[in-house]
This record gives structure tokens, sequence and C-alpha cells, in this order.
């Protein structure tokens, strides 16, 4: 029974199972990889999206200041003997922090001197500009360059939308800003001011974290934030941000959507119920079918048996007998038995009595040979013993007088009692012989039973007698 369970696992469990876990993983690792290839379909778009928002960034910045910059008040508060200071803390200073959140504010005479400071809309002393120098000198000094002032001179003129305007990313004070310089310059009839003689407005923003709560809110995305180092946490994705100079500067970060990965982890519960369903469906199939098949197994196995074995006692029966007498190898040895007074005890006690006493014979037999010997019985109270292997005459002589003895006893039938005895003829292929071994077995048992019963014969000792 365990080797034909061993078989059936490895023939249809083994199989079924494998399969099903296959097609399992291979649709797990389809869906995995679908859900990566939609995370980054939407990782790449995200990007571009992210992009555009550090440039809408800059763009709106230096909107911003040319909102507040280009119009005729800002002008006309530095035109004339002095510049109207007053106007400019009111308007560069409070209200353009108000307003835009423009961090730092510098407004520079035309030799590139500050003239006017503030920060978080408060003024400052003019000294206040030394700390950002080295940051608004190369911007501002930009605009004596002949390109340049032909640009200004042109929109002053009237022939161009706006005056060139300069802006840059850079790192102040270990911080990202925005910083951007504009000629204070109106295309008003009466307001033109000398080549070369104007003054600069300068506008700084920090994009620190209400900067970055800004643009999340704007843009709808999650976790934003400039950093000025490269790395990332996990999950983070990360746009660099290079100045004119084209060097990375700094990194617009953010927690990208990932909708594969959210659908997955969405549906994972309901995934793993179905697979349980499947999984209780499967074993539920394949606890059927291995019922199914042992049923089978066995119903094949009670078959053989019958069509091998003597139905009253379970020993091998002709057909059995005859296939291994044919298929055995040489030597073999055959003890031919047949019961003595049997016929009395089934006139005297009936059928019942003598099938049990059969089954009795059957019993005592059994255990006096070895696994690879067969007890037969071929019909009445006829049975055979075939011994294979080479045996010598002394083992062969000893098995018969057990079968004697063990055969000689009582038998309990019922409420009464049968004493019997039993004829044995013995005889041996060696090398050949095999065709004829039943029929020398028989004459040496015939010769048994003329010699008063209750005893044995060897087949070849008649022979030499003779």
């Amino acid at each position: 029974m365990r080797q034909s369970r061993w078989k059936f696992s490895v023939a249809v469990l083994l199989p079924v199972i494998t399969a099903v876990l296959v097609t399992i993983g291979l649709a797990a690792g389809f869906v995995v990889w679908s859900a990566g290839q939609t995370d980054q379909r939407a990782l790449d778009r995200q990007l571009a999206f992210a992009a555009n928002v550090v440039k809408t960034a800059r763009s709106d910045f230096e909107g911003e200041q040319a909102t507040e910059v280009l119009r005729p008040e800002a002008t006309d508060a530095v035109l004339g003997p002095s510049p109207d200071l007053d106007w400019i803390a009111d308007n560069f200073g409070d209200a353009e922090y108000s307003d835009f959140g423009h961090n730092r504010v510098y407004v520079l005479d035309p030799e590139l001197r500050p003239l006017f400071a503030a920060r978080d809309g408060e003024e400052q002393d003019i000294t206040a500009y030394d700390a950002d120098r080295a940051v608004v000198d190369p911007l501002a000094v930009r605009f004596r360059a002949p390109e340049l002032a032909a640009g200004i001179a042109a929109f002053q003129a009237g022939n161009a939308d706006a005056p060139p305007q300069l802006s840059d990313w850079v790192v102040v004070g270990g911080r990202l800003a925005l910083v951007s310089a504009l000629p204070i310059v109106s295309d008003w009839e009466g307001e033109e001011q000398a080549p070369g003689h104007y003054y600069t407005h300068v506008a700084f923003r920090f994009l620190d974290s209400e900067a970055s709560s800004y643009l999340a809110d704007d843009y709808m995305l999650d976790g934003v934030h400039f950093d000025v180092l490269p790395n990332t946490l996990p999950k983070e994705a990360a746009v660099p941000i290079a100045n004119e100079a084209g060097r990375f500067v700094a990194w617009f970060k953010w927690l990208p959507d990932r909708p594969g990965a959210a659908l997955l982890y969405e549906t994972l519960p309901a995934s793993l119920g179905l697979l349980g369903v499947i999984a209780l469906v499967l074993a539920l199939l394949l606890l059927g079918l291995a019922r199914s098949t042992r049923a089978l197994e066995k119903a094949r196995a009670d078959a053989l048996f019958r069509a091998t074995h003597d139905q009253l006692t379970g020993l091998a029966n002709r057909a059995l007998f005859a296939e291994r007498l044919e298929r055995s190898p040489l030597p073999l040895t055959l003890l031919a038995l047949d019961l003595d007074r049997f016929k009395a005890v089934n006139d005297t006690l009936g059928h019942e009595a003598g099938d049990d006493l059969l089954k009795q014979v059957a019993a005592r037999l059994t255990p006096l040979v070895r696994e690879t010997d067969i007890v037969a019985r071929l019909g009445g109270d006829e049975f055979m013993i075939l011994l294979s292997g080479k045996i010598d005459a002394g083992s062969v002589e000893s098995l018969a007088r057990r079968v004697l003895e063990v055969l000689g006893q009582p038998f309990r039938l019922g409420s009464e009692t049968a004493n019997i005895g039993v004829s044995v003829g013995i005889a041996s292929a060696l090398k050949d012989g095999r065709e004829d071994l039943v029929s020398r077995a028989d004459y040496a048992l015939y010769d048994a039973k003329e010699s008063g019963r209750n005893t044995f014969r060897m087949f070849d000792d008649l022979k030499k007698a003779a």
C-alpha cells in the first residue's frame, strides 16, 4: 500500500502540483512584471513632469520679479536726483515679500553698488549685500555685455516685449535658492535711461519647506522637497537641477505614485483569498483523485490476487505456481504434498470442516518456507512447495520431516478434533529437468503413499534404487 501511494504521488500528484505551482508562479510573475512596467511608465511620466515643475518654478519666479519691477512706479522711484528709498522699502521690501515670498531683495545702482537691502521683508543695512555679492555680481555685470545692453535699449524703445532677465540656481549657506537680476527700466516715453546707466533689481527665493509645500499643493505631489545632496530615500525619486554652468547644484525629490504597486497591495488580500480557494478546490480534487486511484489500485491488486491465489487458503494457485515454476532460475526443488485421511474428514464432519482444515494446513505450511519460496494449493488436498536456489539434500529432508511433524498434529475443527497425516514426494531440477519436475515429484509422492503414508520419498533415491 505504501508503494502504491508513493507511485501515485510521483505519477499523479507531483506532476499536477508542479503544473499548478508553475502556472501560479508564472501568473504571479506576470502580474508583478506588469505592475513593475506600469510603475516604470508612471515614473517616466512623473520624471518629465517633475522636470517641468522645476522649470515652471524658475519661470514663475522670473515672472513675479518682472511683475514687481517692470512698472512705471518702479522706474519713477529710481529716476531723478536721488532714488525714492521709502518707496523702494515699501514695495521692494515689505510688499514684495508679502506678495511673492522673495526672501532677499537688493537694488543696485548703475555702478553695481548696493542701494537697498531687505531680508524676509525687513530692510537691512546695505552691508548685508556682501554675503551674496559673490553670487549676484556675476549676474549683474553681464548686463554690460553688448548683446544684453542692446536688449535693454530695444525694450526702452518699444521694440521688445521685455528687457533681458538673468536667473540661476544657487546654493547659499547650504540652502538652495533661485536668484534673478532685472534692470529697472521702462518702455514709457520720457523715462528712458542712458545706456549702461540703470538700476538693477535682484531677488532671492529659498526653496525651503514652505516653497516645497506650495509645490506639493499646486502639483499634488507627495514628499516634495529640494535637497543639495543626491542620495535618495527608499521609494524616493529625484530630478537633478543644473545651474547655468551646467553643474548639478541640487535635486528635486518626491515620492512618486506607483499605481502598479498600489494595485498589487490593494488586491493582495483578494488574490490570497482566491489562491486559498483554488488551493482548497485543488486539494479536494486531488484527495478525490487519490482515493479513486487507491480504490482502483486496491481493486486491481485484489483482482490480481484472486487470479493468482487460492480463494480458500490464500496460497498460490495453479496459475501462479506454473508461472513460478517456468520463470524461476535453476536449481529448483519441489515438494508435492497430499493430505492423508482428508476425505474421511469431509465425509464425517462435513465440507465446512474440510475447508477449515485446508485453511489450517495452509497456515501451518507457510511459516516453514523462505520468502523466496512458494506454497501452492493446486486443488482438493493437493499442495506444492517450490524451493528456489541450491539446497542440500539434508535441508530438504529436514523440511520434509518438519512438514510431517506440523501436519501430524491434531486439528481443532469446531467442537471436533481431526488427525490427519501427509505424504510428500520430492524432486529436484539442478541444471535441467524443469519440464518433468512435477511428474517426478508426483512419482515420489505416489511411492510415499504406497509405503504406508505419513512419510516422504525423494525421486533421486527412488531412481538410484531402481
